[in-house]
């Protein structure tokens, strides 16, 4: 009998058009690649990078290796092909367009359409009618300068608290003030989001140069670090900057005759370890045994190594093997933005310390969020500061601020566009983070939202307790702004700080820096310009499409093969068709 080769001529064809398949995935995989890494070698480590080079290197087997069962596994699930596409399509369209995938593939949802007009906002001084146990608050507006330049309005800050006692530096001539020369400064930042979300880089930098211009010459180390919870970064493409490709990590890199360095916490929650004083010198974080009932929080805290070889526990202080701990060489100032948030309805100085924790110590009620992100709710972050380390300032950065009310606006927090935020261009500080937090929310961001057009922000109002209903999302909030706050404030008073929400116990302090307007080139954010909700309909339509062209092709391909079987002449012309 004849050999046949019209059946192995037909594998054949659909073998090469499977290989020609895989190939156009991995030359899209590799324009990509190139284009997405541009001049920074440093995004080969981006997630998304790591799977175009899988997929390069797929096609790059393909090449090289035969793989005799292709055909029969392809056969084999053939049928299952529609179903395995819509899933594969639908799964991916919810990851894309969910949170975590837009900060994970590292898009950018705009161009930079920043509006450098500034909110008018009137900003009063206060006087305490108390006479003690009050809190200091200083202000500055129209901090930005020439290039995002907030050099000025920081020093100017740092002389108002000089003015009414509270001095920056701790000198030989001022034994009372907050950095010594040979201080380790963690500045606890804001890193989890992208764009206006994450602490404005123009503002860290600006607190750098005065730390390292200390007058006796400093010697010591400036760390940057956040804990995101997995979703940290501290290289973002799209940062919050008048250049906003100036990342975290860029501007340590601009200190190179100091020790100024970046870590990243989120790469160590996975490791639980002793402190130092127990002879545990590996990094990770270190749990308490005590759990909080009130607040409903085992405290946890980093422990690491600087790049210039300090041993640094967040609790304890820094650690050498003959002394032991130094508590007061480390000085912690943190530094948040304040943003409206759908699950707290704001988000400033109390809530930034989510970035401290370990997280996921006991079981959450919600898998995908730690179970300290609850504890906020009762005063949880209240119960860390009181528990770990209270930070010496709270510098909150108001110079863009997401003033959109959770009831009223899809545009809500914590995550911030470049579109969705308003031009405050205002700093506040204060050893008070309550204090801070409650008068730069009724004072700055409900005037702004009020002249966004909203009439109602009850969730922006310090004062009001009961929880506002969102209108967009199907969450309920987990507490209102007022409440946390309070429920704070009561353990961190408990614990003997000087907290308060009464403004009859607050000074305010208000400096004006002479306005300019930024000006000078913005470079646009790298990356694909991309909106999320243009994505979550078209990709869900595509994956209909394709199935249906996948089940169109595949009912024409049965039918002509069950022409063949009738009339075996025909397999050849099948092939060519």
């Amino acid at each position: 009998m004849p050999h046949d080769d019209s059946s192995e001529q037909c594998n054949s064809k659909k073998s090469k058009k499977h290989v020609w398949a895989i190939g156009l995935l991995g030359v899209g995989s590799a324009i990509w690649f190139l284009l997405r890494t541009g001049w920074k070698p440093s995004r080969i480590a981006y997630p998304c990078q790591q799977v175009a080079l899988t997929n390069i290197e797929v096609f790059k087997l393909m090449l090289l290796t035969a793989i005799p069962t292709l055909t029969t596994i392809r056969s084999t699930l053939s049928p299952l092909k529609p179903v395995g596409i819509l899933v594969l399509l639908l799964v991916g369209s919810a990851f894309i367009t969910s949170d975590s995938g837009i900060q994970a593939l590292g898009f950018t949802f705009a161009q930079d359409t920043s509006d450098y007009n500034r909110i008018p906002i009137q900003l009063e001084e206060n006087v305490a009618l108390a006479s003690e146990h009050t809190s200091d608050v200083f202000l500055a507006q129209n901090v930005t300068g020439v290039e995002g330049n907030v050099t000025p309005a920081i020093s100017a800050l740092f002389e108002l608290m000089e003015i009414e006692g509270l001095h920056f530096y701790n000198t030989t001539f001022e034994p009372t003030g907050l950095i010594e020369r040979d201080d380790v400064v963690l500045l606890k930042v804001n890193g989890q989001w992208t764009q206006r979300g994450s602490t404005n880089t123009d503002l860290v930098k600006a607190v750098i140069e005065a730390i390292v211009n200390h007058p006796d010459g400093f010697i010591g180390e400036v760390v940057i670090a956040d804990n995101g919870q997995g979703l940290g970064r501290l290289n973002w493409p799209s940062a919050n900057a008048f250049d906003n490709s100036q990342a975290v990590e860029d501007v340590a890199n601009q200190f190179l005759d100091y020790n100024v360095s970046t870590v990243l916490w989120d790469m160590l929650r996975y490791d639980t370890v002793d402190d130092y004083d127990l002879g545990d010198f590996s990094e990770g974080y270190v749990r308490s045994s005590s759990w909080d009932a009130d607040t409903e929080i085992f405290t946890s805290y980093p422990k690491f190594i600087t790049d210039a070889g300090f041993y640094v526990s967040f609790k304890n202080g820094v650690w050498d093997n003959t002394n032991g701990f130094d508590s007061d060489r480390l000085k912690v100032i943190n530094m948040p933005v304040m943003k409206s948030h759908f699950r707290y309805g704001v988000t400033g100085s109390i809530k930034n310390y989510m970035g401290v924790p370990q997280g996921y110590i006991v079981p959450s009620v919600d898998p995908g969020i730690p179970h300290e992100h609850f504890s906020i709710a009762l005063g949880g972050m209240g119960t860390l500061m009181a528990e770990t380390r209270m930070p010496i300032l709270n510098i909150l950065d108001m110079i863009w601020v997401n003033a959109h009310p959770m009831e009223n606006s899809s545009l809500r927090g914590p995550w911030s566009t470049y579109s969705s935020a308003s031009f405050t261009d205002i700093i506040g500080i204060s050893q008070d983070p309550v204090a801070l937090d409650y008068w730069a929310s009724k004072n700055i961001l409900v005037p702004t939202a009020e002249y966004l057009g909203y009439t109602e922000h009850s969730s922006l109002d310090p004062d009001y307790a009961p929880l506002s209903d969102q209108a967009f999302g199907i969450e309920e909030m987990d507490e209102s702004f007022h409440n946390y706050l309070n429920r704070s404030r009561s353990v961190l008073a408990d614990a003997g700080f000087q907290v308060t929400m009464n403004t009859t116990e607050m000074n305010v302090f208000v400096t004006t820096i002479t306005p300019t307007t930024p000006t000078g080139t913005q470079p646009t954010g790298p990356g694909l310009q991309i909106n999320p909700l243009m994505l979550a309909i078209l990709i869900p339509i595509s994956a209909i499409l394709v199935v249906g062209a996948v089940a169109l092709v595949k009912r024409r391909g049965l039918t002509t093969a069950a022409k063949n079987l009738d009339n075996p002449g025909h397999w050849s012309e099948s092939c060519r068709k």
